[in-house]
């Protein structure tokens, strides 16, 4: 009786350690989301209004920090270092809309600005139009 148990039990114990790793690789590979992928600080390599690189001329050093979605939106914070040696943080609340690809940083004060946004592995480009004047935006992840 033991010999027969064996017997037909080794083909189905076989046919399940075949199968095992179909069933546990079933779920889908997650699509990368802007959400996930904008977190982080970047560096900014260009920043342009209108064509004119401000980088080098204007402006010293610039920083973007992201970070993670706590509920319907998350926290940025950007640091600006000029030339002349003045500064400015611009900090307060960003959402995403992912089927758009944009971006909007809302500051403390209420004032947006609205991005259209790509990001390409640690590449991120930000560009729109603010008070008629075209910004483009391109930066590094650190």
């Amino acid at each position: 009786m033991k010999t027969v148990f064996s017997k037909t039990n080794l083909p189905a114990f076989l046919l399940l350690l075949i199968l095992l790793p179909a069933f546990t690789s079933c779920e889908k590979d997650k699509k990368p989301s802007l959400r996930g992928d904008i977190v982080g600080e970047w560096e900014l390599k260009s920043f342009t209004v209108d064509g004119v690189e401000l980088k080098g001329s204007i402006v010293l050093a610039s920083e973007m920090e992201f970070e993670a979605y706590s509920g319907s939106n998350g926290d940025f914070k950007w640091s600006i270092n000029y030339i002349d040696g003045s500064s400015e943080i611009v900090s307060g609340d960003y959402t995403l809309d992912e089927e758009d690809a944009e971006v909007e940083l809302e500051n403390n004060t209420g004032e947006r600005l609205k991005f259209d946004v790509e990001i390409n592995g640690d590449d991120l480009e930000l560009s729109g139009t603010l008070e008629g004047e075209r910004y483009e935006l391109k930066a590094e992840r650190d």
